[in-house]
Formats: structure tokens, sequence, C-alpha cells
């Protein structure tokens, strides 16, 4: 299983790298980071449409490699902190670049959803109110969806102004759990089990309509 982490932190080894170092620690397989900062600066989708038309972004720049690596992978975690409400911005504006595949699959018709990887959500914030991830798991959703992903998960420490991530009791069960899930799902695809399940609110109407 090949694992990649998309940490949308300007710290390499702030409290989120803390809680997702956690996380692949215990997870099987090959496992590689990208630090979002590291491919700055790197402009957001600008709407232009050409890939409405095209399977490669109009912009020139290293993005295309990225999309290369998320291709590649089995397993793929995003790692950001909470910032006003959200995943952070550059993490956003990386993401938006997506556009190319979500108009491969919607509009060009050259992209087929297979469902073949797993996605997790690792966030953190100082804010003290939980709940606030649950808006944040909706947004990251639609980013998984766009990389062929079901959710299996997610990972939330709050508090970190008091409570440092690695110190989260309840962060590191969620860890310990997500990688079971994680290590689990990547035995039943190589086995050739079933592994198409996770979370999508989008790949049940796909489903209905295959059945058709």
């Amino acid at each position: 299983m090949k694992t990649i982490v998309i940490n949308g932190s300007p710290k390499k080894n702030g409290q989120t790298m803390s809680l997702t170092n956690e996380l692949i620690s215990k997870i099987n397989g090959d496992i590689e980071i990208i630090h979002v900062y590291d491919y700055m600066p790197l402009k957001p989708c600008l709407g232009c449409e050409k890939c409405k038309t095209q399977s490669i972004c109009s912009q020139e720049d290293y993005f295309g490699d990225v999309l290369k690596k998320i291709e590649d992978a089995d397993c793929i975690i995003l790692a950001a902190p909470m910032w006003f409400g959200n995943i952070s911005g550059p993490l956003m504006s990386f993401l938006s670049r997506l556009n190319v595949w979500r108009n491969g699959y919607e509009t060009r018709k050259d992209r087929v959803h297979s469902w073949d990887k797993a996605g997790v959500l690792v966030m953190t914030t100082g804010a003290r109110w939980k709940s606030m991830a649950k808006s944040v798991e909706a947004t990251v959703e639609f980013y998984f969806k766009e990389m062929d992903a079901l959710m299996l998960g997610s990972i939330y420490a709050n508090k970190t102004d008091v409570l440092p991530s690695k110190n989260n009791f309840y962060a590191l069960t969620q860890c310990s759990y997500i990688a079971d899930q994680i290590n689990t799902w990547s035995k039943n695809k190589e086995a050739g089990k079933n592994y198409v399940y996770g979370y999508s609110s989008w790949n049940y109407m796909d489903y209905e309509e295959n059945r058709k």
C-alpha cells in the first residue's frame, strides 16, 4: 500500500503533523509526505474552463507531478489546521486544482470513478468547539471525491493551545482506530475482497445508477 500525506500546515513539526505522525507510524506500506507550503506560490484554479475540453491544467507548473502522486496512491491523508472554521487557505487553493479531474468525470467523460482509494482527514485547532469539524468534513469529502477516494474516517484534536495534539488521548485513540481501518482496507484490496467502502455522499448514487 502506498499512502500519501498532503499537509496543509505551514509548520512541518507543528500540531497537525505531530498528530499525523502518530497515525502514519501505525500504517503499513510506503508513505510519502507532501508539504503544500513547499509548492508555494502555486496558483489556485483560475476558472478558465479549459479543462472542460482538455485533460491537463492550462497552468504550467508542478501540480501535474502532484496529480501523478495522488493517482498512484492507495490511501490519501489530508492533514490541516482549522483556520476560521475551515481547512487552511493554501490547502484549499492547492486542492482547487483538482477541477481538472472533476471535469474529467462530469464534462469530458474521460474519467470514471472506481472508488479504489481510501481517504482520511487529520485536523487540529486551538478552538474548543469540537463540533466545528463537521462542516470541514463536508468540504473535504468533496475533494476526496475528486481524488476517487472514499472516507474511512477523520481524526480531530481541538484545544491544542492548552493541550498539545500528541497528548490528546481521544485523538491518539482515533489514530489507532483509523490506522487499523486503513490496514484492514489495504489487506482487503490486496486480497481481492470488497474494499469499496467508506463514505461519500456521491458513491451511493453511482451504485444505484450502475444497477440500472
